[in-house]
């Protein structure tokens, strides 16, 4: 959300064009999660995009991180539930 609420909020204030911006965001995004290998940044990098045009339009960040929270609970708990009946 630092990446979302800061850096979108000061490269506009520098003039940047929203698109630029949010690229910039969404390929940040991204590679923070490189870690986790090149179809995770990929993911993360739509989402980076989605939440920074979401951030630019309404200016708020809480309801990025309900949903941010959301993906994560899904995943973390949904692997665990499930993880075993996928055969992972």
């Amino acid at each position: 959300m630092v990446v979302v609420g800061y850096l979108v909020t000061r490269l506009r204030e520098r003039g940047w064009t929203v698109w630029a911006v949010v690229g910039c965001s969404a390929v940040l995004r991204g590679s923070y999660h490189l870690y986790q290998g090149f179809g995770p940044f990929v993911g993360n990098a739509v989402m980076g995009v989605v939440f920074g045009l979401w951030f630019v339009r309404r200016k708020r960040v809480m309801p990025l991180v309900v949903a941010h929270t959301l993906l994560d609970v899904v995943a973390f708990v949904g692997y665990q539930l499930f993880a075993d009946r996928l055969g992972l």
